[in-house]
């Protein structure tokens, strides 16, 4: 029933799927062909659950039923960790007094918050799966390919007209570990990362089905985002753990940024890729395979200069979805990982 979920998230180009497909079918694998999954998402009018960092879901597939609750958890650039609590269900109804009382704060009133839950959003979505060995794991790769909508009750409120059908695209990989080192997985990502077209992804489904919900809630339909900015400097004096760590949250902060039309999300991401330089330099002791972590870091570097490239080739979609750029993410998690062990 209860399980700690560790997995990677990597949203992909359709136009890469083919070649990754191809990819993962020459791995020592079993195969699961595609199953068509729903998915309801509950919260109260306050959202409650959120503030909690819980998210509820109902799952459906094939006729069978099974309710989720996700407590809080860890992400450290696109590797998820977090504590998930599954329930088989006869029927899609919300049953809360089936999970373990211990994951709710004290005193909690099971009844009224069930009373107070409703859907909020819903996924639809097409899930291909492959369990493969790799390295000294087992891991499961997962292709999903849908959509993310709000409730129907929420679009027929929406205030503003151009906002009533809104949805989010679902064109993800997921690799859960099943049974190994966490390692392995990253290991695996950087062996897909050569067809390009993949990015790490720190919101998952639930988050961005938030998001659009958030957005269409605004009665002007805009959604006005900023990016917070970064630290005049990093605090060197702190263990390389947690500026690797802190640098890995800020580099997705950025780069979401930049993705969404914010200019400075690409300031953002040269001013992250100078601090990494310096860390290299001074932590070269600690960092394996230096060279090759130096050379991905130059070449982003590269990428990121205008004095070089195009404003067409310094696009934010061909950047972040670069196999150099995966690849040094990829590393600097490798090289987080070792530090922890």
């Amino acid at each position: 029933m209860r399980s700690v979920e560790i997995e990677l998230k990597l949203s992909v180009k359709p136009d890469v799927i083919p070649a990754i497909r191809q990819q993962l079918f020459q791995f020592p694998h079993d195969y699961t062909s595609p199953q068509h999954l729903t998915n309801s998402y509950f919260e109260t009018a306050e959202n409650q659950l959120r503030r909690w960092d819980m998210g509820l879901r109902i799952r459906g597939f094939d006729g069978h039923y099974e309710m989720t609750i996700k407590t809080a958890g860890q992400v450290i650039g696109g590797l998820h960790q977090r504590p998930e609590f599954n329930v088989p269900l006869h029927h899609p109804e919300l049953d809360l007094k089936q999970f373990p009382h211990y994951i709710w704060p004290e005193n909690i009133d099971l009844a009224r918050l069930q009373a107070q839950l409703s859907p909020l959003f819903s996924t639809d979505f097409n899930r291909e799966k492959w369990l493969i060995t790799y390295g000294k794991s087992d891991i499961e790769v997962v292709l999903d390919q849908g959509t993310i909508f709000p409730s129907t009750t929420l679009s027929e409120n929406a205030e503003n007209p151009a906002a009533k059908n809104p949805t989010s695209p679902i064109c993800e990989f997921e690799l859960e570990l099943k049974n190994g080192n966490i390692t392995d997985i990253l290991s695996l990502a950087n062996a897909l990362s050569s067809q390009g077209g993949l990015r790490l992804i720190n919101k998952s489904k639930a988050a961005r089905g938030y998001a659009l919900v958030h957005d269409l809630s605004n009665k002007q339909g805009v959604s006005h985002q900023t990016l917070p900015g970064l630290p005049e400097e990093l605090e060197w004096q702190q263990p390389l753990s947690v500026l690797l760590s802190e640098i890995l949250a800020q580099w997705q902060v950025q780069e979401e940024g930049w993705l969404a039309g914010l200019p400075e999300g690409k300031v953002g991401l040269v001013q992250l890729l100078q601090w990494m330089t310096t860390i290299t330099e001074k932590q070269t002791e600690h960092l394996p395979r230096l060279d090759l972590f130096a050379d991905l870091l130059a070449k982003l570097k590269a990428v990121l200069s205008p004095a070089t490239l195009s404003p067409a080739t310094l696009s934010a979609e061909i950047v972040c979805y670069s196999a150099a750029w995966l690849q040094c993410k990829l590393a600097l998690m490798q090289w987080l990982m070792t530090l922890k062990k």
